[in-house]
């Protein structure tokens, strides 16, 4: 891909972020309506999202307005983290790798650090030792069935939060982070990846005894379908599993999880919200942050892969980039605050479905700077 395209697109992500930042001020923001960006006031899971797109332009530029304005919401982490811990899950990694692991990273603040080390402490505290198997989401409604479910529940996106727990330990030298994170990504390829490669949304335990129970979905079409999103979670949690512990197995398993996906991708490389409609169903929306979850996972790979090998999917994830934003983004379109539409949240649930999503316009970014060589891997 030509340097002056990959200017092109970068420089239409930081107008548009710069914009943004103007507005948004210290909130944080999720999907669009109308065309704007809502906002969740502790973040949810996808705070960390804004936060990393503004450590991506920091880096990008070296103006020290984006490390202000990354920091700008830095009070609802540290809110989250303190005093509204019943709130956090397994997302913990989504919240803070990109927000305090990026600040320490990239300016060595120590208060970045201290946060981003007591939010993997918090992680780890989540794991069950009968199961090897980090708990991802919490009891929400005490008696409801689903919500009993979540006590011996995984999902499909904690392969994505797992380098907070790498982290931690190379950075305190105490291996308990490391050996949490291995159990969860062992675990998960034995239960929530298929043998075919594909992969479920969530897996149930007996939270008690450990015991595997079955396979479910909750954003995915059904249990036995292979939800887009969820796969590019495992290709990438994979991809980064291996930079940390150059287990063999992780990238092998990234590879053929990624060759499930690019099986199933539509011809212009964006995927259907869910594999049971590849090749399009009138009615059915596609998911461009899927898309772009999966150039910014290929980049990975090919960054640890050997250069002919490396190559393929570098080739691949610059066309994944240029058919985003040749055929997905918002360049043309100045009211719109994302970089990036046709997005899908959650389907089942009718819930952001051709929208802009924080996490799609991030990893659209991520990628177009792993492609100019200008970031710092924070995961």
């Amino acid at each position: 891909m030509e340097q002056k395209r990959l200017r092109e697109i970068q420089a239409f992500i930081l107008e548009k972020t710069r914009q943004n930042a103007n507005r948004f001020g210290d909130k944080l923001p999720h999907a669009t309506v109308n065309g704007q960006y809502d906002f969740m006031d502790n973040g949810f899971w996808v705070g960390g999202f804004w936060t990393g797109l503004l450590w991506l332009a920091f880096e990008a530029t070296g103006d020290a307005a984006w490390a202000e304005a990354a920091r700008r919401s830095r009070n609802r982490f540290t809110k989250r983290l303190y005093e509204e811990r019943e709130t956090t899950d397994h997302d913990l990694g989504f919240l803070f790798s990109l927000s305090s692991v990026a600040d320490y990273r990239l300016t060595g603040d120590q208060a970045a650090r201290q946060h981003a080390l007591d939010a993997a402490e918090a992680l780890a505290e989540r794991f069950n030792p009968p199961g090897n198997y980090i708990q991802a989401w919490n009891v929400w409604t005490p008696g409801d069935p689903f919500s009993e479910e979540n006590r011996g529940r995984i999902i499909i996106d904690c392969m994505y939060n797992l380098p907070l727990l790498f982290w931690a330990s190379e950075e305190t030298g105490d291996d308990k982070y490391r050996e949490i994170a291995i159990a969860q990504a062992d675990t998960c390829a034995k239960t929530i990846v298929r043998p075919d490669r594909t992969t479920f949304h969530t897996y149930l335990f007996d939270p008690e005894s450990g015991e595997p129970l079955r396979g479910k979905t909750h954003q995915g079409y059904a249990d036995d379908s292979c939800w887009s999103r969820g796969q590019t979670w495992a290709i990438g949690g994979y991809a980064h599993a291996y930079r940390y512990t150059r287990k063999p197995e992780y990238m092998q398993l990234a590879k053929e999880l990624a060759q499930v996906y690019i099986d199933r991708l539509e011809d212009d490389l964006v995927p259907m919200w869910d594999f049971a409609f590849a090749g399009g169903q009138e009615g059915e929306p596609r998911d461009t942050s899927a898309g772009a979850i999966a150039a910014a996972s290929f980049l990975e790979m090919a960054s640890l892969l050997p250069e002919e090998e490396g190559a393929y999917y570098r080739r691949l994830a610059e066309r994944i980039v240029e058919s985003l934003y040749e055929n997905y983004s918002t360049k043309d379109e100045p009211k719109q605050e994302g970089l990036l539409k046709e997005a899908t949240g959650h389907k089942p649930a009718d819930s952001n479905i051709n929208v802009s999503l924080i996490y799609g316009d991030y990893y659209f970014a991520e990628a177009v700077a792993r492609l100019l060589g200008e970031t710092e891997v924070y995961w």
